[in-house]
């Protein structure tokens, strides 16, 4: 088990080693997002805050979904600045974070296998890691909440039945436990990193989350808001769109949530 040094947030280097503009940490809360939805229109446009908690007792996902969040788990939502993204971007936005989670946990475990799983949940070694909720505040166009969890320390042993058999923490894939600030620092860095490009219109940033993606090919059924969606993953469009087979073509899917593949 990791000890509580590992598991302590040393906020002081966090904001040394990152671009983020203030931390507001609780030692518990219910949901990050919620508190940074809240706390979206009480800062400056141009600024970064980052809401960090080292309990989390009732995570978002998306659609109705519920993040269960064990001790040594990483939780926190970034309020990013006002950017210059319409909000109909979010697609690509959520790829560009999904994608810099990926490259973190690569980071802290180089000998597992992790894949990006449309639009932003992050598996290693086949079983979940991580999940990635954003949200709009609806204070500025621009501003986004960008919620993460990620199963870092933590164990399963009180986890909800199905969680224990999906997913997977990173300490168990590394086979020891991990600095948590060190895998947030990497966290935060790589999203810099990818939401430069999205906003400089980089074409290689369609082809990292292409390259990491873990759908393609596979089976998929898509649950969106009036109806199910199921055929062959063909890859991630450059606007972000799920490419699923059809009889007469591919259709590409912006929303909804992957309830299976195989």
């Amino acid at each position: 088990m990791p000890d509580a040094a590992q598991n302590t947030l040393d906020l002081p280097q966090v904001l040394d080693r990152t671009t983020v503009g203030h931390v507001h940490y609780l030692p518990e809360t219910d949901s990050t997002n919620e508190v940074a939805l809240a706390r979206a229109a009480q800062i400056p446009d141009d600024t970064s805050e980052l809401v960090l908690t080292s309990r989390q007792l009732r995570g978002k996902g998306r659609g109705e979904n519920r993040w269960w969040a064990g001790e040594g788990a990483l939780t926190f939502s970034l309020i990013t600045p006002r950017l210059p993204l319409p909000t109909e971007h979010t697609p690509r936005l959520s790829l560009a974070a999904g994608l810099a989670i990926c490259q973190a946990v690569e980071q802290s475990v180089p000998t597992g296998e992790t894949r990006l799983k449309w639009p932003n949940d992050v598996y290693l070694n086949g079983r979940k890691a991580a999940g990635i909720l954003i949200e709009s505040p609806g204070v500025a166009v621009g501003r986004f909440v960008v919620g993460v969890g990620i199963n870092v320390n933590n164990r399963f042993a009180d986890a909800p039945p199905e969680v224990q058999q999906r997913a997977v923490s990173l300490a168990d894939a590394a086979g020891g436990p991990l600095d948590l600030t060190g895998v947030l620092i990497d966290c935060l860095r790589q999203f810099d990193a990818c939401l430069a490009m999205l906003l400089a219109g980089d074409p290689q940033l369609a082809g990292l989350w292409r390259a990491w993606s873990l759908l393609d090919g596979r089976r998929v059924r898509l649950a969106l808001p009036a109806e199910v969606v199921e055929g062959v993953c063909r890859g991630i469009a450059e606007d972000g769109a799920l490419l699923i087979e059809q009889p007469g073509g591919d259709r590409a899917c912006y929303g909804g949530v992957v309830e299976w593949f195989e």
